[in-house]
Parts: structure tokens; C-alpha cells; sequence
């Protein structure tokens, strides 16, 4: 079953710099029952007697607001000297991971030591700039890869970015907006128009492997209802 639309942080770091801005009040005020710390900095460290598996664990109900300066990364599609896969730039809006418990993600351990949290950058003028910029510079099709670092609908009902981020680029005749997700929480694609700029796609295994490895994610039968409700709706449709 998915967990996402269940998913309530313990604790809320909310980064000085943003804490009067409407958006993070805004998510503060979905989460009346967390304990809220106030932070000079954007890292938190966990105690240096947790182990790292539990401190990766507790950091899945640690939720900071804050800011980044670079929400868009550019990936060549260089995989070593003999393969090469089709470039794209990576979406960041939300860092860090997501709620799930995949036990294979290679996320885990990634920059955890300062980063053991799930941070949502809320500066989200800085992130449709920046995407600006890149399609100005480019002559050809460019994919915006929004489930690279993170998974693109899990926290979707939080942030309503899907609601911004798809009428958005329909905008742009050659850009594309690709939403990568194991989560079935597809209620404010629902509640927008769809567009062949658009690509919602889902990451496919058998239930058994869900149930072992996939924790916390969409059944495989949750995913296939989403997929076809988005398809009716008009969306354009990816299986990986």
C-alpha cells in the first residue's frame, strides 16, 4: 500500500532565511504536530553514536524547509569511455530522497552525513528561471528529469508543484517535464490539464518485489491503476 499521502515528519527544520515566507507557513501548518527547530544553517547532523542505518531510518521523518541556488543539473549521458545515454537535466525541488524505504536506493548513503533529512526548497522563482535559462541556450529538445533525486509524486500532495510545474511546460514546444515514480498519488495531475510536454512514468517490478524491496511504495496493481487513470485523463504514459 502506498504511504505517501500518510507520510508526517516528527520533526520540521526550518531554515531562518524562509521562515516568514508563505509557502513554508503554509506547510507548517499541514503538520500541526511536528516539533518545528528553528536553524541558522541548511545541514543537520544526527548524534554520532547512531548508527548510520538508523540515522538514515530517523532522517525519513525529518523534514527541512529551505532554499537552494541550483535546482537544475545537467547530466551528458556519459556512462564511462563505451556507453552513452540520452542527456538530460536533472529537476531538484526536493532533495535528499523520499519518504519510501527502497532498500537498493542509491541514495541512501549519499551525502547523508550532513543531509539526514528530506529537504523541500521552496524558492520555486529561482528553479522556473534557471529552467528558463536552459531553453533559451538549447536549439534542440530538452527533458527536465524530475525523479532523479528524488521521486516525483510522493510528496506531490505537500508542495502541489505538479499543479505549477505542468502548465508550466506547456508552454515550451520542445521541453519535456518527465515525473518518475513508484507512488500512486496522482490526485493534482488529476486536477490539471494534461500536455505532450508531460511524460508520467512509472518504475515497474513483480509484487514480490515490491513487498521485499520496495517498502512503503505503491502495490504494482496501485501503479497500473494510476497509469491508466493518467492516460484516460491525456497524459502520456512511460513503464521503466
Amino acid at each position: 500500500m502506498d504511504t505517501a499521502k500518510t507520510f508526517k515528519p516528527m520533526t520540521i527544520l526550518l531554515w531562518e532565511k524562509v521562515a516568514e515566507h508563505p509557502e513554508a507557513q503554509r506547510i507548517l501548518d499541514l503538520f500541526p504536530s511536528a516539533g518545528v527547530k528553528l536553524i541558522k544553517h541548511q545541514r543537520f547532523s544526527p548524534p554520532r553514536d547512531i548508527p548510520p542505518g538508523r540515522a538514515l531510518l530517523s532522517g525519513k521523518r525529518i523534514l527541512m524547509i529551505g532554499q537552494t541556488s541550483s535546482f537544475v543539473g545537467h547530466f551528458d549521458g556519459q556512462l564511462g569511455l563505451t556507453v552513452q545515454c540520452c542527456p538530460y537535466y536533472k529537476l531538484v525541488p526536493i532533495s535528499n530522497g523520499c519518504p519510501y524505504y527502497c532498500t537498493y536506493c542509491y541514495l541512501g548513503y549519499v551525502y547523508r552525513k550532513f543531509t539526514s533529512f528530506i529537504k523541500i526548497n521552496i524558492n520555486y522563482d529561482t528553479m522556473f528561471k534557471q529552467i528558463r535559462k536552459v531553453l533559451a541556450r538549447s536549439s534542440g529538445k530538452v527533458s527536465f528529469n524530475m525523479g532523479e533525486m528524488l521521486d516525483s509524486l510522493a510528496l506531490d500532495h505537500i508542495t502541489n508543484l505538479t499543479r505549477t510545474l505542468i502548465p508550466f511546460f506547456s508552454g515550451f514546444s520542445k521541453a519535456y517535464l518527465m515525473l518518475l515514480t513508484k507512488s500512486s498519488n496522482i490526485d493534482n495531475l488529476l486536477a490539471v490539464e494534461p500536455n505532450e510536454q508531460t511524460v508520467v512514468s512509472w518504475s515497474l517490478n513483480s509484487q514480490q518485489i515490491i513487498e521485499t524491496y520496495e517498502l512503503g511504495t505503491a502495490s504494482l496493481g496501485e501503479r497500473i491503476k494510476s497509469a491508466k487513470l493518467c492516460q484516460n485523463h491525456g497524459y502520456r504514459i512511460r513503464f521503466h
